[in-house]
């Protein structure tokens, strides 16, 4: 139990990390590649781990739907930094 918790909170951590980095690059005012290169990756790796742990097709969805999710959500992250920068 204490190891799910553990993981559990590590993909929090690491997850609300890439949001707060995601807003720094748009603060930064880096290029638009380098805003998406977080948002890709993350779905990649993330489909990736869902294709590999999920066997029914429901669980795939929901894991790759969740990750899309989260890859709009850095990449807004990343556009509202980028807009905070340039007024």
């Amino acid at each position: 139990m204490l190891i799910i918790v553990t993981i559990g909170v590590l993909v929090m951590v690491i997850t609300l990390g890439l949001g707060v980095w995601s807003y720094l690059l748009g603060k930064r005012n880096q290029s638009n590649f380098v805003g998406t290169i977080i948002p890709v990756a993350y779905f990649a790796v993330r489909a990736i781990l869902a294709v590999m742990t999920q066997t029914a097709t429901h669980g795939l969805v929901s894991s790759l739907v969740g990750s899309l999710l989260f890859s709009l959500i850095y990449y807004g992250l990343f556009v509202w930094g980028k807009h905070r920068a340039n007024k």
